[in-house]
Order: structure tokens, then sequence, then C-alpha cells
């Protein structure tokens, strides 16, 4: 079965972090996302799913994804 679209934002913010990374520059992100046919407001629910679930956590500049 294909991925939830919060499991595949999550995916690629995982793909940027890279091998050991845990964090990535949102706005980085967001630009690749988009690319990849996500919109704003998946991204930002996926973010809100994910760090309800202590699997990421946000910065409070909104700047910075880290993966907990």
């Amino acid at each position: 079965r294909p991925p939830r679209v919060p499991e595949a934002i999550v995916g690629v913010l995982r793909e940027l972090a890279g091998p050991g990374g845990r964090s990535v520059s949102l706005p980085e992100a967001l630009g690749v996302l988009g690319t990849r046919g996500f919109t704003p407001p998946q991204v930002w629910a996926a973010l809100a799913e994910y760090e309800e679930l202590h699997v990421l956590q946000v910065n409070p500049q909104r700047s910075k994804v880290t993966f907990v």
C-alpha cells in the first residue's frame, strides 16, 4: 500500500537529513516537499502529527526540524 501523506512527508525529511542526520532546515524542506507535490498545509499537518508522537520537533522559529 502507498504510504499515508504524513508518512511520505516524514520520509522525505529523513532523506534530507541524511544518514545519521538529526535535523534539516525547514525552508529547504518546504521547497523540496513542494517540488514533490506536497502542499504547505499537508506539511504542517504532518509535522504537528509527528511532533505529538515525539518523533520530531520543530524549533520555535519554525526554521529547523530535529528528529528525536
